[in-house]
C-alpha cells in the first residue's frame, strides 16, 4: 500500500488510510519531498519545505499553503498516528487542465525499508542507466526517467542505478545522490545537474566544516575505475557505501567514507536534540 498508518491528510482533513484513492497520484502534474521522521521528529523540515516551494517555482506552480501550514500539518499527522520512525510523503497535485491551479494535497506515511546493518557494513550494488532528469532541480513526482531507472533496478535486481547523460556522464541515483572519493578528496557531480538532496546539502556542508577536501566536478562513466570508493546519499539511506557499479568494486571501508557516514549521524542526533531541547 503506498498509504500506512490509520490516517493521511488530504485537503486539511484527516481521513482513513483505508479510504486513500491511488488513482489521485496517477493524474495532473505533482511536485513532492519525502521527509524522513525519527524519534517523532521530521528531520531537517525546513531544508525539505524550501526545496518543495523552489520545486515549485522553477516549475511554474503556485503552492497555496504557507510554511507554517505544512509543519503544523506534518506534526499533527506524526500525532495522530502515534509514529515514532517512518517516512511521510508530502505530495502538491496540480490539474493539467487548469494549468497549475492546485487540486490536491496529500500529506502521508509510506512504507519504508531502511537500509540494514549489512548493507551499511558491506555497501550496495548499482548499476547505470542511459537516462536524466529533464528539470533535474525540481521534485516531480512519477518522471520518465524514474520509470526507466526502476524498470532497471528490478530486471538486474539492484539496490539502486546511476542515471547517466548521452555523452557518458553520470549525474545521480533515481532517488539518491552520489559521491565517489579519490586519494581521499571527495567528489559529486555538480548540482546544476542533479536534484539538490536534501542529505547531498547536509553533507557538503559537514565536509567544509570539517576540512574534508571536497569538489563538485562532472564525472565520466570511464572514469569510475579510477575512484577509491563511492557512496549513495538520501533522506531514507543518509550516506550508504556502494560495493559495485557493474563490474568496478569499491573500497567500502574507506576512512574518509566512514568518518562522513559518523559525521552525518551526529547532525542528525543534533538536529533532533535541537527541537526536543531548544533552548539547549
Amino acid at each position: 500500500m503506498e498509504c500506512t498508518n490509520d490516517l493521511y491528510l488530504h485537503n486539511f482533513r484527516f481521513r482513513s488510510c483505508k479510504d486513500f484513492n491511488d488513482n489521485l497520484l496517477t493524474k495532473g502534474k505533482a511536485i513532492y519531498e519525502v521527509i524522513k521522521i525519527e524519534n517523532g521528529i521530521p528531520i531537517f523540515l525546513e531544508d525539505h519545505l524550501n526545496r518543495l516551494f523552489d520545486s515549485a517555482d522553477i516549475s511554474r506552480l503556485n503552492i497555496n499553503e504557507s510554511y507554517c501550514d505544512f509543519e503544523t500539518l506534518i506534526n499533527e499527522l506524526i500525532k495522530k498516528n502515534k509514529v515514532n520512525e517512518g517516512k511521510i510523503k508530502l505530495i502538491v497535485r496540480f490539474d493539467d487542465q487548469n494549468g497549475n491551479s492546485e487540486k490536491d494535497l496529500l500529506i502521508y506515511f509510506t512504507p519504508y525499508l531502511f537500509p540494514n546493518k549489512e548493507e551499511y557494513q558491506d555497501g550496495v550494488e548499482v548499476g547505470l542507466c542511459n537516462a536524466v532528469r529533464l528539470n533535474p532541480n525540481a521534485k516531480v513526482y512519477n518522471t520518465e526517467a524514474r520509470k526507466k531507472a526502476n524498470h532497471r533496478i528490478v530486471e538486474e535486481k539492484l539496490y539502486e542505478v546511476l542515471l547517466m547523460n548521452k555523452d557518458g556522464f553520470v549525474a545521480e541515483g533515481s532517488r539518491s545522490n552520489i559521491f565517489f572519493i579519490k586519494n581521499n578528496k571527495v567528489i559529486t557531480p555538480p548540482v546544476c545537474d542533479v536534484l539538490n538532496g536534501i542529505t547531498r546539502k547536509q553533507l557538503i556542508n559537514i565536509c567544509k566544516q570539517k576540512n574534508i577536501d571536497i569538489a563538485e566536478d562532472r564525472i565520466h562513466f570511464s572514469d569510475l575505475s579510477n575512484m577509491d570508493c563511492a557512496f549513495l546519499s538520501g533522506t531514507s539511506i543518509k550516506v550508504l557505501p556502494v560495493k559495485n557499479i557493474g563490474d568496478g568494486k569499491f573500497d567500502t571501508k574507506n576512512k574518509v567514507l566512514r568518518r562522513i557516514m559518523g559525521l552525518y549521524d551526529q547532525a542528525i542526533a543534533d538536529y533532533i536534540n535541537s527541537k526536543i531541547n531548544p533552548a539547549s
